[in-house]
């Protein structure tokens, strides 16, 4: 796990900034850095680097990366590496390292392009052929690695975070004030339909696409689509090939130099991997959890019972909510961030990576994914039941397990009233966050339409593919990659493996939920591995906490900072605002989204 950077353009870099640059990259890579100024006729290319060693611990796989004629800057990892490695050297390449980077350059460099659709893992990269005079700039499938990039006035800059290209230019950027509003209005699902951030002159880099660039040019080329066929194998088969998959997927992921530390909740996702690691391929596994003090969050009874049927080193985050700054808290990680926290969860994800920073760790593993390719949200419950409605007798059994199973446990308001959702009634209004509270709180009243992409017939599938796409992954991997790079760690989500997402996709609909349970096909294929108070228990609650807890409204200077002066209040009615703040407790879940996300996005534009 690295961070990277690379300018185009007539400027050059003194040592004092070079090093200032880098500075803005030490916590991507504390290990080692690197530079290197390539001329290119009347421009410049430029390549900065840091290093966080996981692969190789050796000064040999430092880069910028040469060999023969081409360099390369990465960031990420090559989970594939020993096999794509074994093939190389079947057609005469040798190797000098034990790292995933002289893998990557050498895939590069004998199948040039075409050769990125060979990889599978995590990764944003820029390889360089000095004698074609073309860059390839590239980011992975999923886009859990970031990039961004700025390509105005004959310069092109790009890096792994915003606050770098910031360096590089010496520029002021302008806000993006128009994703601001649609973060408070409709949350962080309406971020991820462009390419957009929240600095007008600055754009992500397209997941699972690249660009050559040459002679002042850039191309963009696609190397992955997602294509939705049907398969004809029968659950049996169906799920056979996914557990090889997935076991494939863990497997490869478990590869480093260094020990891995498991995230571990009460739920089906993080114990699958902590308990196939462990009881499957025998891997020393170390498990680490967050605590807290409220009933409807608490996992503590599940994950105690995993951590001793594993029989682990397991460490606990207990939070003591009384005791915890969150708002210093939220103002350091938002600093970081170059952006506003999205998510509760987020915060206290940063609270453990911290926890397991202390401990020694610089490598994590989480279940992050499985919820979008398995169906493990509460809505996909229910999006189920309308794929199969028309079959009047397994829609029967399976809706009235669902309000036997899952109703009790729902507590969205939207997703309680299944009958309109079922019929795709409520579906924007759960997407976007909205509930009449909104309509008095902000000044105008909009209209949003409901934007989805087209990639399957099924309404299910296609749902779920957004997700992964446009809106909960994207959201999740930017979230998940600077809180774990705060903190020096990498963080890896092995059911985010391409292979394994394409045979869950094809998989028939009517494959997801059995017995009232959804994610069914990952509670049958870890059977007999995962014991079945986890593996068969409905519940979804994941690493969360309300508002209340974090936040004390009866403080007069959290109300102060709430409605101090900000810009925020040409979309908002500052009284509107303070009549839900009085409330003080008992929000409901739109609410407590709402206003966490009013606090980040006004400590973001402070920062500014």
């Amino acid at each position: 796990m690295c961070g990277i950077a690379g300018y185009f353009g007539k400027n050059r870099f003194d040592t004092k900034k070079i090093q200032k640059i880098l500075g803005t990259m030490s916590r991507r890579g504390p290990d080692s850095n690197g530079f290197k100024e390539i001329n290119n006729r009347k421009n410049f290319l430029s390549l900065f680097f840091s290093r966080l060693n996981i692969i190789d611990n050796d000064d040999r796989s430092n880069q910028p990366f040469f060999y023969k004629d081409k360099y390369l800057i990465f960031n990420g990892e090559i989970y594939n590496y020993l096999e794509l490695k074994s093939e190389l050297k079947s057609k005469g390449y040798f190797f000098n390292t034990t790292s995933d980077t002289e893998v990557l350059i050498k895939v590069l460099d004998h199948w040039g392009e075409s050769g990125i659709k060979k990889l599978e893992g995590m990764w944003s990269f820029f390889f360089y052929d000095l004698t074609k005079k073309q860059g390839i700039l590239c980011r992975d499938r999923f886009g859990e690695k970031p990039l961004f990039y700025y390509n105005k006035n004959n310069e092109f800059v790009f890096g792994s975070e915003i606050k770098i290209i910031k360096e590089i230019l010496n520029k002021k950027l302008s806000l993006n004030f128009k994703r601001v509003e649609d973060f408070l209005r409709y949350g962080y699902r309406k971020l991820y339909k462009d390419n957009s951030t929240y600095f007008k002159e600055i754009s992500e880099f397209p997941r699972g696409c690249y660009f050559i660039i040459k002679n002042n040019k850039i191309i963009k080329k696609n190397y992955w689509k997602i294509e939705y066929k049907k398969s004809k194998k029968n659950e049996n088969e169906s799920f056979k090939e996914i557990k090889e998959r997935l076991f494939k997927a863990i497997e490869i992921r478990l590869r480093s130099d260094f020990p891995i530390a498991f995230f571990l909740s009460g739920g089906i996702d993080s114990n699958s991997l902590a308990f196939i690691a462990k009881r499957y391929f025998k891997y020393d596994v170390k498990t680490f959890s967050i605590i807290g003090d409220d009933k409807r969050y608490d996992e503590s009874e599940y994950i105690n019972f995993s951590s001793k049927q594993l029989g682990v080193e397991h460490k606990n985050l207990k939070i003591n909510f009384k005791k915890i700054d969150f708002l210093k808290l939220l103002k350091k990680q938002i600093n970081y961030h170059d952006s506003p926290v999205t998510t509760i969860n987020s915060l206290l994800q940063f609270a453990l990576f911290k926890k397991v920073k202390k401990s020694g760790y610089r490598l994590t593993f989480s279940g992050f994914g499985a919820d979008e390719i398995f169906s493990g949200y509460y809505d996909h419950h229910l999006l189920y039941l309308n794929e199969v409605k028309n079959n009047k007798k397994l829609f029967k059994i399976s809706y009235e397990n669902w309000k036997k199973n899952i109703l009790p446990l729902t507590r969205n308001p939207i997703l309680k009233n299944h009958i309109n959702f079922i019929k795709k009634e409520n579906l924007m209004k759960h997407t976007y966050q909205i509930e009449k509270f909104k309509d008095g709180i902000f000044k105008k009243k909009k209209k949003v339409a409901f934007v989805e992409e087209k990639y399957a017939n099924s309404f299910m599938k296609n749902r779920m593919i957004n997700q992964i796409r446009n809106e909960t992954v994207p959201d999740g991997l930017k979230e998940d990659d600077l809180n774990s790079m705060y903190y020096s760690i990498e963080h890896r989500s092995p059911f985010l493996d391409s292979k394994l997402f394409q045979e869950c996709l094809n998989m028939p609909s009517d494959y997801y939920v059995k017995n009232g349970l959804a994610k069914w096909p990952l509670r049958k294929i870890v059977e007999g591995i995962v014991p079945d108070k986890i593996r068969l228990n409905p519940r979804k609650t994941g690493f969360n906490a309300p508002f209340e807890n974090l936040f004390n409204l009866k403080d007069k200077k959290n109300v102060n900072f709430l409605l101090s002066d900000s810009e925020l209040f040409d979309i908002i009615e500052k009284k509107e605002l303070l009549k839900l703040v009085e409330k003080n407790k008992n929000f409901s879940s739109v609410e407590n989204i709402f206003l966490f996300n009013f606090i980040s996005t006004k400590i973001f534009l402070q920062n500014l």
